[in-house]
């Protein structure tokens, strides 16, 4: 019987991360052959140090490489997606030590560890540990009312609240489904008892004054929203509905009782709206800012799209990949900004901790990425082959879509400020609402319980918001 052949593998970072993978690979893993290094800043051994990352596709080719794995835990996703798109016209595995804490604190890592490419590296930012005592002293022993507490965001806001040892996390959605799904991913880590799970709709006023009086939360997260830009340009209705009316209502819920700090999770759509879904967050900030001096402190943290999410552009492109062999980008030069779940709502749980109230928190999104390069890169990353194996379609922008994400308005740019941390701004002044927003709502409310009519509401909210398009 033939013995297997050896696999050929090329480490990409010649670091201590790097150093300690290939000792573990000549100790213990007598199928790998480590052919050498390539690194655009370290000097390995020379004899193993065989170029620089541009140099990756000629050096597969000359040492018939197997497998690239990259041993850089601090890389961020521009650096991921430089190595990727080096490698575009090849079907050899590309492979990445984890990025969590404890490797990026002590580099140690062991090949068994290694794991296939997921969106999130080349997308997101080195992981940095949160400063867990800081937060702890914040959140440990209070209640806390989670929103949309099943989605997304919501979901692992909740799993995060349970780390900091909150007295009990009560989750609020409406869909039975994904509080369903919620509830066996509690089971499993073993931390139900920590929740309690409640299916039910921001707009139903009874219920929520009923379930504040009797829990008493000290903080609400308000998560809940319709969120998806083309369909809610199709039901105006119901984007005011629920994203307005619905945040009326749980802020009218929290001040009423008492609710110490209440944090409304808003998004970059709001800056310049052009699209319904991001004129109702829009004007859910100016409510919110009209609040006054009143016992309830309120916080707006805004970010742009967040890897993975329900309903996000990636889990549509690895459906259509699985699918029909193809992925659909609306343009070639569309450019959004990515974040994590875990990172976004790690920065939403920081922001509400940060000791200034009635502030709107921006979240540094980083870097503007290329729609085109995020397919892509993804169709690669699944050892495929751009173009070749998987087509790449342009189907044009849709309803109230924008060609390029923003996060503040001009005039907000100037007064953006630092916080304590690097990834989390401030902004220090407001625009001013244009009108009276209480009345607004009040005429909004009137407007979709009377007939729904489209538009009747269309227009409504483009004397409020001349941005917006159809």
């Amino acid at each position: 019987m033939f013995a297997e052949k050896e696999k050929n593998i090329l480490i990409v970072g010649a670091g201590m991360a790097g150093k300690i993978l290939a000792k573990d690979i000549r100790k213990n893993h007598k199928e790998l052959h480590l052919i050498g290094f390539v690194d655009d800043k370290i000097t390995a051994p020379q004899q193993l140090l065989l170029g620089k990352i541009d140099d990756i596709a000629t050096i597969v080719t000359i040492y018939k490489i197997d497998e690239i794995t990259i041993a850089i835990p601090s890389a961020d996703g521009a650096l991921i997606r430089r190595i990727i798109l080096c490698n575009l016209k090849n079907h050899i595995p590309i492979k990445i030590v984890p990025r969590n804490q404890r490797i990026v604190s002590t580099s140690i890592v062991r090949y068994d560890e290694v794991n296939n490419l997921q969106s999130e590296d080349f997308l997101g930012r080195p992981f940095i540990g949160k400063n867990v005592d800081r937060l702890m002293s914040f959140y440990e022993g209070k209640t806390v009312f989670v929103t949309g507490g099943a989605g997304s965001i919501g979901s692992e806001i909740v799993r995060q609240l349970i780390d900091l040892k909150v007295k009990k996390v009560i989750v609020y959605d409406n869909s039975e489904y994904l509080i369903f799904l919620l509830e066996q991913q509690l089971k499993e880590r073993g931390i139900r008892d920590r929740c309690e799970l409640i299916v039910g709709n921001i707009l139903h006023r009874n219920k929520l004054n009923a379930l504040f009086a009797h829990i008493k939360p000290e903080i609400v997260f308000h998560a809940a929203a319709y969120k998806h830009v083309h369909l809610m340009q199709d039901n105006i209705d119901e984007a005011v509905y629920n994203n307005v009316i619905g945040t009326k209502r749980i802020i009218e819920t929290a001040v009423k009782n008492d609710v110490k700090l209440f944090t409304f999770i808003s998004t970059d759509k709001v800056v310049h709206p052009t699209s319904i879904m991001g004129a109702t967050k829009k004007m859910c900030e100016y409510y919110i800012q009209c609040q006054g001096a009143k016992g309830t402190k309120f916080k707006i943290v805004r970010f742009g799209n967040v890897i993975n999410s329900n309903g996000s552009a990636l889990p549509l492109f690895e459906r259509q990949m699985a699918l029909h062999g193809y992925v659909t980008v609306t343009h070639k030069n569309m450019k959004r900004f990515f974040m994590s779940i875990r990172e976004a709502s790690q920065l939403v749980i920081e922001s509400t901790a940060q000791g200034t109230s009635n502030s709107i928190y921006i979240l540094n999104m980083g870097e503007l990425i290329n729609i085109y390069e995020v397919a892509t890169c993804l169709i690669r990353s699944k050892n495929l082959i751009p173009k070749k194996d998987i087509k790449i379609q342009i189907s044009g922008l849709r309803k109230g879509e924008k060609m390029i994400e923003e996060l503040y308005t001009g005039s907000e740019q100037v007064q953006i400020r630092k916080t304590r941390t690097e990834r989390i701004f401030i902004l220090k002044n407001r625009d001013h609402c244009p009108v009276d927003i209480e009345a607004a709502i009040i005429e909004l409310e009137i407007l979709v319980k009377q007939a729904a009519d489209q538009n009747a509401l269309w227009q409504y909210m483009k004397n409020i918001f001349p941005s917006i398009k159809r």
